[in-house]
């Protein structure tokens, strides 16, 4: 196992290093500003960061102070719940006050200001999550144990961890998430399990926006399947997802996707985990509140009736894309040749998978102009004269020109 670096340099963490950076220290007293959780978590374990968090000690409206004394133009984004937002260059940076709560109700919570490291600390979430570090890469642990469960891949709440989910029950499918994409192999720890468990009807009170974006985030992980494994035989899946509960399903696709080298996709992983059944999708995508983009995606997986055969010739493959869609055959064709269990097959779908990928559908040659140019009035009559076209055009293979079709146009009458 490789051992945790003690502190952030710039070899380590490039992006602690640029002059935005120094330019947002600066405008604080020194020691009141701290980078803290996924930026200082995966610079720890060497991933990619994104986004650049920060915590102060002092309240919002102090710092919107200091921010518009030193010209950094700002966003009181969150300030009524402690959050500004600074831009700097063009990038943002999110600094949240030092917090404690006073009340929650598993959605939101009421809190106050604290200068007290430690007190904030025993709000967050996870242990690994609750890491600080200063503008020198110097690394603070108020809790003691985040640096520990970082270096073994152990997912743990900090303090008490049914309080922890109680706070705010989206935490739940957090702990899922940050298993999936951080976890290691080491058993779970048991109390933070529990809690999960034993809190799962608190999904139910939680805005389906939340619980989509948290799915997604979860599906997108490099290999979801042990976080969703434990998520099912906890009763924890089947809450936010009773419609897509077939992990045995993801981990053909999955294995499809190293074979194949694909991208994640948590909505082709979502279909793997779901059957094709046109109203069940229908009720998730209204369920959830998808985007029109995702909801059209998944509807259009699970209404087409296209026949694919990895045996056909060429002409009948471009006919199925077509009728289906590029991405409606691309997500069949990959899910099929995901539950192929034999490999020469499987790589016949995936052949299939490369002629709809590489698609450009052809453009229909005739137009109602050319239709009244032979003679056909604008109406019921035209309509159904494209229809009987288009549909000799795609028995065609696509190759039936325009000449042709005027042809065929006289001989319908």
């Amino acid at each position: 196992m490789t051992t945790l670096p003690t502190k952030l340099t710039p070899e380590n963490s490039p992006w602690m290093m640029s002059e935005a950076v120094r330019t947002l220290f600066e405008a604080f007293p020194n020691g009141s500003l701290r980078f803290v959780g996924g930026c200082v978590r995966n610079t720890l374990l060497g991933e990619s960061v994104s986004d650049i968090d920060l915590a102060v000690a002092m309240e919002p409206r102090s710092v919107v102070k200091l921010l518009g004394l030193s010209s950094i133009r700002y966003i009181e984004t969150g300030v009524d719940h402690g959050t500004v937002t600074a831009v700097i260059g063009g990038k943002p940076f999110e600094i949240t006050s030092l917090r404690r709560d006073v009340e929650t109700d598993g959605r939101r919570a009421v809190v106050a200001y604290t200068t007290d490291w430690s007190e904030d600390a025993q709000r967050r979430d996870l242990t690994f999550n609750a890491l600080y570090a200063d503008v020198e890469g110097n690394i603070y642990d108020p809790t003691s144990m985040g640096l520990s469960d970082l270096q073994e891949r152990r997912l743990r709440f900090v303090g008490e961890a049914n309080i922890r989910v109680q706070e705010d029950y989206l935490r739940i499918l957090r702990f899922f998430r940050f298993l999936a994409w951080y976890g290691g192999s080491a058993k779970v720890d048991a109390a933070s399990l529990r809690a999960c468990r034993e809190n799962r009807n608190g999904l139910k009170t939680l805005s389906v926006e939340r619980v989509w974006s948290e799915i997604k985030k979860l599906l997108s992980a490099s290999n979801p399947t042990r976080a969703l494994h434990i998520m099912l035989t906890n009763e924890v899946l089947e809450s936010v997802l009773p419609e897509a509960t077939n992990v045995d399903g993801l981990e053909q696709l999955l294995a499809l996707e190293r074979r194949e080298s694909l991208s994640p996709d948590p909505l082709l992983r979502l279909m793997a985990m779901s059957p094709r059944e046109p109203l069940q999708m229908a009720l998730l995508c209204k369920r959830m509140k998808m985007s029109n983009a995702e909801t059209k995606r998944l509807r259009s997986w699970a209404d087409d009736a296209s026949n694919f055969d990895p045996e056909a010739n060429e002409r009948d493959r471009k006919i199925a894309i077509y009728g289906a869609g590029q991405q409606t055959a691309l997500d069949r064709l990959y899910l099929r040749a995901a539950g192929e269990g034999d490999v020469i097959r499987s790589r016949r779908w995936m052949a299939f998978a490369s002629v709809a990928k590489n698609w450009i559908e052809p453009e229909f040659p005739l137009s109602g102009k050319d239709l009244q140019a032979a003679g056909l009035k604008s109406g019921p009559q035209m309509g159904r004269a494209i229809e009987a076209l288009k549909a000799l055009w795609v028995r065609s293979g696509f190759t039936a020109d325009k000449e042709k079709l005027l042809i065929a146009l006289k001989m319908l009458g």
